[in-house]
Formats: C-alpha cells, structure tokens, sequence
C-alpha cells in the first residue's frame, strides 16, 4: 500500500509539472526560471531584504549564483528595484518594482487556474479533505528538515536525496 502512494506521489508530481510547464509556455511567466519566481514571491510576502537575508531562503545555492538571478531580474527583466537601507547605508534591500508587483500577481492568478481541477478532483468531502491536509502539512515538515538538514550539512549531495523515502529511480525498495 505505501508503494502505490510513493508511486502515485511521484505521478502527480510529474503531471503537475507538465502542467504547469504547458500553462507557463502560454504566458509570459516562462520566461523566469524556478529561482527567479521564488524570489519575487519571497519579496512579495516578506518585502523587502537584503541579499543576505534573501539568500538565507536557499540553502546551498552560493551568494554568487543568487546575485546573477538578483541582477538579471532587476537589469534585464526589472521586476526588481534596489534601495539604500535607511537604518544602515552600507545595505542595500531588493525590493518588487511596480512590474514586479505585477508579475507577482499574474503569477499567482496563473497558479490558482493551474490548481483548480485538482481542487475539483478532490471535492469538498470535509472529512477527505481533512486527512489531505494533515498528510500534506506532514510532507511540507518533511521538506522543512531536509533542507535544514542540507544547509547545516553542507553535503554537496542532490537534496532530492533525502526524500526518496527508500525507494529507487526504478520505483523499487532500496
């Protein structure tokens, strides 16, 4: 029994991807990478931070490689402003620019459509529903310790790793 729900797992989360990659060929968000749409939605539920603190979000990814996605979305795209901390001057906070709040917006109007006949598949059977969200609540716990665990670890091994629950590429126990 809980094969088939590591197996059934993993097909969801492989059609959701295909989904969401199909919805995002059809409108401007493709043009972002993963990293990207994650930053613009810490900004837009933390507001504003320095790059030290926008980096504690992504344990593992190096200062370097997050300033490139900084700079590409301010430069390039401009959904991203930088301002002059007025506290301490040396810091300098990123922030959404209008067209960041935008995108922002569009992005989460994008989601809600994508998850839409998921929530019309499930229902609104309260007791279903119920047992959906604890088990979900205890994957997010999961995915919580893993990445902890990877950032204090400093292991340069795949995070993917840690959630394979004892099951292999091929579907089988390790």
């Amino acid at each position: 029994m809980i094969q088939t729900l590591f197996t059934n797992i993993a097909r969801l989360s492989i059609k959701m991807r295909i989904y969401r990659a199909v919805q995002a060929a059809q409108s401007e968000t493709g043009e972002l990478k993963d990293r990207e749409l994650l930053i613009l939605e810490i900004l837009k539920t933390q507001g504003p931070m320095s790059m030290t603190d926008l980096l504690r979000f992504f344990p593992g990814v190096k200062q370097s490689t997050l300033s490139t996605d900084v700079k590409r979305l301010r430069s390039q795209l401009e959904l991203v402003d930088m301002k002059v901390d007025r506290n301490d001057m040396r810091i300098h906070l990123i922030e959404l620019s209008e067209k960041g709040e935008e995108k922002v917006k569009e992005i989460q109007d994008q989601r809600a459509k994508t998850y839409q006949p998921l929530a019309t598949a499930i229902g609104n059977e309260p007791d279903e529903l119920a047992l959906l969200n604890r088990v979900v609540e205890r994957a997010i716990d999961l995915v919580d310790r893993e990445v902890t665990r990877h950032a204090e670890s400093g292991d340069s091994k795949d995070i993917a790793d840690g959630f394979s629950g004892g099951i292999s590429q091929k579907g089988g126990r390790k």
